[in-house]
């Protein structure tokens, strides 16, 4: 392309010429069908600056030419005036140039300078095309994607793929770039990596055009050329070649896999939509594509229906591609063949790319050869444009479908490339004459008066679900209207359905849990990705995916319960030995299924005045079992606040709010000024972090305090910590302690903690969510020596005495505290002069909405007493320890297993060592040992979750030097013997002997 200086008169009858309207005008000749791109910014050499017009090409003998905007339309700019205005007359004279590009100059944005390569690709001309409308009232404009460097919009997925490449790690100096594409892409493709200095291979087939051929090689890479016609699984598919040279590459090759590429379409939604909601000002109502990786239409048309939801995504598809099948025919992906070939490139599949979105398409128009060539043969002898052939069918279909649409419809397309690619074919009439297309140099892209006398459907198929935003109002409207009328919204028919299945879905659940519980179940069903369980799902007539609009299926209802059974994990199994919380007790759930029937929240009591109740009941208890050495004893309940609380890490943190309002009780109401520090041990748990994150506290001033070598905090170095933040200026105020931490079961020394606490005026609480359960315990009660000096102290029922999901308590020593640190004063729930004003809980809290979970513990404590938690306790630490015994035998006997953390709470960790590693000694162990002892845990769980058998958690701890190791946990002892943990080592052995 080449610049005319500013003297070179322009004249009105020159038939190539293009010329430049607007502010700052730019007149350039060029080879027909070439026109000056808006990003390709063209510098005065008098002034180094870039001249800003928009294109408008000479059409023949027209009396409304095609125009091309400018790319920097602003959203508030009217189309139809800009349209007016871009309609004036040419500039004719010297004078009126120079004036103009004088303006130009003046009103010059200041990064409007010379550019790169990679800043040439996008902001392409928006064309107006609408003389090709089969109604005048409705406009056509295509987008110029041809004017991009290498010649096509593959540009824009070629640096965005390679970038994302880059940037994630994937592609990385001297790897080499490998692209399997029908021809655009290899070009693009190939001048990325020309700009970014990597080696290419690109693999076409023998459809593609010499011209496209030649192109991808001029970069300088190679170029494999596939046989065509093949079928999409068969080895020598020009796909399947890519993906098998990257396999047998991996860590040199990188694969751009440009038809399931989720880069692909987003390049697209970042870049092409965008610029064609601010050229059209927001009018464009709809978008007219073809597809190949399916990426333009879908990214674009995700974009522009995000900005208006009533803008209409119409697919152009070749006749004989599979696209049609899959859309208008409900074909699946798996099912769909190709009808027949085709001679256009780069549009229409041979299969399903996973770029494509079939949710975004509301309609699709097919076209042939001829309808596509005809129209590139038309647009070149009347407006001087070669396009190629994608792009001949989406003016194609564009032109169809504006004789279906509204008045005042504006529909955009895209011109991909540009002819001088097919000069050899569409623009050949021998080539057309050799394939039976002579129609097609006729240059006639009409459609036909009647379609149906054409031996292709050259007509729009619509989803049947589009509506306009009126008619979803209107539907809205009466659907409110409705819903108003009558007694009931259900009719007495679907209200005893309901019942019904509510009725009969109790058995199967109690069904459910006795076959968890009895151990014979798989622990895990089936080990499945996201992936799989939506297929899984879908399989059974229960899509995962909640689809807008779906009918309702009130048969479903039995096949989504039980899949949703069928494929969890038996939390309840007496091998589910993975975290925390295991096993359902059949009274609390019990109390869990009737407090979700009363469905009462337990904020006032006037609305749940028994649940009210039974959680003080709770908190007295807890009280009596943290603050008295013997349950049962005599003396009166202490003084005590508390609340039921939506688990351990929330209790955790009204402990916080507690001691912050100690220290600073402004604060609640103009935040803190302080610099306040917490402390917590290494091994506590992340709520303690969480916690000061939330509370605006930091995350940097939860300070982690060393721990002994069974995991519990020194006091000692407690305190130097606490010396250190004062030293700095800041304001310790709170320590967490820990009683049975999640990995080794550690319990604090709340003594030496305490003293710490009370000579520097902290706050004290224990986070006994685990742990703590062993205060009901009179064999293991011990453990908690001390704890009664905390302020504060919170244990979780749902862990070690298996009650549903969630059951949390926190208690503290000081009356009213909770409700001075929370209170909100909501006038509509917590009037002081209504009946029972002093009882309600809701405003010691920070939640409004509260579930009764006080319900279930209230009621299994009733069937249990005191005896039955504490026996369970110590059935759930007496296993710990027999496992503890069976770990070091077999490491005495063939060192099959070591010790890596012994027995503390419910808790024991060890390694599991194969025979190749054997024998492994932690202490004096080799790097390189602990390093392949941290490989078998992962490997060893994965191979136990596809067997269904036993889960085990691991994890390493780096602090210990403890390489990954598995942490047993032994929530779960109601139904769990140490025949059965023995048993379960032995499978391990088997299963990982070969690891």
């Amino acid at each position: 392309m080449q610049t005319i200086p500013a003297s070179t008169r322009v004249l009105s009858n020159q038939p190539r010429s293009i010329r430049m309207f607007g502010s700052g005008s730019q007149v350039a000749s060029g080879p027909a069908g070439v026109a000056l791109r808006r990003a390709a910014v063209i510098v005065d050499s008098r002034s180094r600056r870039g001249i800003r017009g928009r294109v408008v090409t000479r059409a023949a003998q027209r009396p409304e030419p095609p125009r091309a905007f400018s790319t920097d339309l602003s959203d508030n700019q009217n189309l139809e005036s800009l349209m007016e205005r871009e309609a004036q007359p040419a500039v004719q004279t010297e004078a009126d140039l120079k004036q103009k590009q004088a303006e130009a100059r003046a009103n010059q944005p200041d990064n409007n300078y010379p550019v790169t390569t990679g800043q040439l690709i996008g902001s392409t001309p928006l064309l107006d095309l609408s003389q090709y409308s089969l109604n005048e009232k409705v406009k056509i404009f295509a987008k110029c994607e041809y004017l991009n460097p290498s010649g096509s919009i593959k540009d824009r997925i070629a640096q965005h793929i390679i970038g994302q490449a880059e940037a994630s790690g994937e592609l990385k100096p001297g790897m080499t770039v490998v692209a399997a594409t029908s021809g655009n892409t290899g070009a693009a493709i190939a001048m990325a990596c020309a700009l970014r200095g990597y080696d290419y291979i690109v693999i076409t087939n023998e459809k593609t055009s010499k011209e496209k051929v030649d192109a991808m090689r001029a970069y300088g890479g190679e170029v494999i050329v596939s046989p065509s016609g093949v079928a999409p699984d068969h080895p020598d598919h020009y796909q399947n070649i890519e993906n098998r040279l990257c396999a047998e590459n991996p860590g040199t090759y990188y694969g751009v896999d440009q038809y399931n590429n989720p880069y692909n379409a987003e390049a697209y939604e970042a870049t092409l939509g965008p610029e064609i909601w601010r050229q059209t000002s927001g009018d464009v109502t709809h978008f007219v594509a073809g597809g190949s990786t399916g990426g333009t239409v879908s990214g674009t048309g995700r974009y522009l229906k995000s900005e208006n939801a009533d803008v209409r995504v119409v697919m152009a598809d070749p006749k004989g591609s599979v696209f049609w099948d899959h859309v208008v025919k409900g074909v699946s992906a798996d099912d769909v063949c190709v009808s027949k070939s085709w001679e256009m490139e780069g549009v229409g599949k041979d299969s399903i790319p996973g770029c494509f979105d079939i949710n975004v398409i509301d309609g699709m128009v097919r076209g042939n050869d001829e309808d596509a060539f005809a129209m590139c043969r038309e647009v070149a002898a009347n407006d001087g444009l070669l396009l190629g052939g994608s792009a001949g069918l989406n003016l194609h279909a564009a032109r169809v479908l504006s004789g279906e649409v509204d008045d005042g419809s504006v529909i955009v397309t895209v011109f991909p490339d540009n002819g001088v690619k097919y000069l050899s074919k569409i623009y050949n009439d021998s080539w057309l004459e050799s394939k039976g297309l002579e129609g097609a140099a006729e240059g006639n892209g009409a459609v036909s008066p009647d379609v149906d006398e054409k031996e292709h459907d050259s007509r729009i198929h619509w989803k049947p679900e589009i509506v306009t935003r009126q008619e979803q109002a209107a539907a809205a409207a009466a659907a409110a209207a409705a819903a108003v009328e009558g007694h009931h919204l259900l009719t007495e028919e679907q209200t005893e359905a309901e019942l019904k299945f509510l009725e009969d879905i109790a058995p199967k659940l109690v069904r459910y849990h006795r076959e968890s519980i009895g151990g014979a179940e798989r622990v895990h069903s089936r080990l499945q990705s996201p992936d799989d369980l939506a297929e899984t799902f879908a399989a059974a007539g229960v899509p995962l995916d909640l689809a807008d609009g779906a009918p309702v299926d009130e048969l479903a209802l039995d096949a989504a319960v039980q899949a949703v059974m069928d494929n969890s994990v038996r939390s309840s199994h007496p091998l589910f030995l993975n975290q925390l919380y295991s096993g359902v007790d059949p009274v609390a759930l019990a109390g869990d299924w009737l407090a979700s029937a009363l469905n009462a929240n337990v904020h006032t009591f006037e609305v749940a005045p028994v649940l009210t109740e039974i959680e003080k009941a709770v908190l007295a208890k807890t009280a009596r079992m943290w603050l008295q050495p013997t349950l049962g004893s005599a003396a009166q309940t202490p003084s005590h606040d508390g609340l039921i609380v939506p688990g351990g890490s929330l209790a955790n943190m009204y402990s916080l709010l507690l001691a912050r309002d100690r220290v600073d009780p402004d604060a609640r109401n103009r935040g803190t000024t302080m610099e306040l520090v917490a402390f917590c041990s290494e091994q506590s748990h992340y709520s303690f972090r969480k916690s000061a994150m939330v509370m605006g506290i930091g995350m940097d001033n939860m300070v982690k305090v060393k721990c002994d070598a069974d995991g519990a905090m020194i006091a000692e170095e407690l305190e130097k910590e606490v010396l250190a933040a004062k030293a700095r200026g800041a304001v310790p105020f709170y320590v967490g302690t820990t009683a049975g931490s999640t990995v080794l079961g550690a319990f604090d020394d709340y003594h030496g903690c305490a003293d710490v606490c009370k000579r520097h005026g902290l706050w004290m609480h224990v986070d006994g969510a685990w742990g703590g359960a062993a205060a009901l315990s009179p064999a293991r009660r011990s453990v908690l020596d001390g704890f009664e000096k905390a302020d504060s102290f919170c244990w979780n029922p749902h862990k070690m005495l298996g009650l549903p999901l969630q059951c949390s308590i926190f208690v503290t020593k000081q009356p009213g505290s909770l409700a001075k640190a929370n209170a909100a004063k909501a006038d509509y729930l917590f009037q002081p002069d209504k009946n029972n004003a002093g009882a309600d809980l809701g405003d010691r809290t920070i939640q409004c909405g509260r579930k009764a979970d006080a319900l279930k513990i209230w009621l299994s404590w009733k069937h249990r007493g005191d005896k039955g938690w504490s026996d369970m306790v110590d059935r759930s630490f007496g296993l710990a320890e027999e496992v503890e015994r069976m770990i070091l035998e077999r490491e005495n006997r063939d060192g099959s297993f070591v010790l890596a953390a012994h027995a503390q709470c419910a808790n024991v960790g060890f390694w599991y060592v194969p025979p190749r590693l054997r024998p492994f000694k932690h202490a004096g162990a080799s790097a390189n040992q602990l390093t392949e002892i941290g490989f078998v845990a992962p490997k060893l769980k994965d191979r136990m979750q596809r067997e269904g058998d036993a889960m085990i958690g691991f994890q390493p701890i780096d602090s210990m030097n403890l390489p990954n190791f598995f942490r047993l946990v032994l929530p779960n002892s109601r139904h769990l013997s140490k025949q059965m943990l023995s048993d379960m080592l032995d499978r391990m052995d088997e299963m990982g002997k070969n690891l």
